[in-house]
């Protein structure tokens, strides 16, 4: 009987950590990255997601053109329709207007906006008639 008892714990304790799809995400298949390469934030009131893409500025006076382009996307494969035609970018006290460039809103050419590295701020944008602030910290 003590067997028994012994072999079923042993089991008991394994049997946890195989089976179907109860434990955390695969580092292995993390699924399909974003279309165009860039960070995934997720929009408000669940009506999908920006997809941040940074380009990294040549030095922290070079001008850059683009440095930033925010996609609106409803699913990871779908834009956003209609997509936001304008927005700002707040920097602490520095407010950044963005045009629209195809599918994205962008920043305009000049010198670097995140001469830091990091993509800190604040966009906004409308969405469904809404002003929508969506906090930004991409590294």
């Amino acid at each position: 009987m003590t067997r028994f008892l012994v072999g079923l714990i042993a089991v008991l304790s394994i049997a946890p950590l195989s089976g179907c799809g109860g434990g955390p995400p695969s580092t292995s298949n993390p699924g399909q990255p974003p279309p165009h390469g860039g960070s995934l934030i997720h929009l408000p009131d669940g009506e999908g997601f920006v997809e941040v893409v940074k380009k990294e500025a040549g030095g922290a006076k070079a001008p850059v053109d683009k440095e930033a382009s925010f996609y609106f996307l409803k699913d990871m494969t779908t834009p956003l329709s209609p997509a936001p035609a304008a927005g700002t970018i707040t920097i602490g006290k520095k407010k950044v207007e963005l045009k629209a460039d195809g599918e994205a809103l962008v920043t305009p050419s000049g010198p670097p906006i995140f001469p830091s590295g990091g993509l800190d701020g604040v966009l906004t944008v409308e969405i469904g008639g809404k002003s929508r602030n969506i906090p930004l910290d991409v590294r």
